[in-house]
């Protein structure tokens, strides 16, 4: 795992289903994966009773891990990695971010 300095830890472990799985090239040429960790999400109350109880949490994994994830889809797996927001652009201007997860440990259940 990587070593960060601990005012900077952003670290998660969570357990969920692995889907939606993509190959990326990364701007300095290097292969990621992309994919959703479909994990449970705690019921809301009576308001939100139809409302459907998972939520996909993105996971990024390059190297590796980027090999170990690409085969885990429809698997229950616990992943273990570092938040980090990432910035998207259309036509040169930054347009909008979203939190990863970037996949340090991935380990399927048994």
């Amino acid at each position: 795992m990587r070593k960060l300095l601990p005012e900077y830890d952003h670290l998660v472990r969570l357990k969920g289903r692995v889907d939606d799985i993509h190959q990326r090239w990364t701007p300095d040429g290097s292969l990621a994966v992309v994919a959703s960790l479909v994990i449970h999400r705690p019921h809301l109350g009576a308001q939100r009773a139809n409302m459907v109880d998972e939520q996909p949490m993105p996971l990024r994994a390059v190297g590796k891990m980027a090999d170990k994830l690409a085969k885990c889809q429809g698997q229950v797996i616990t992943i273990e990695g570092t938040l980090r927001r990432r910035y998207y652009s259309r036509d040169g201007e930054q347009r909008w971010g979203q939190v990863e997860i970037w996949v340090d440990g991935c380990h399927p259940e048994i």
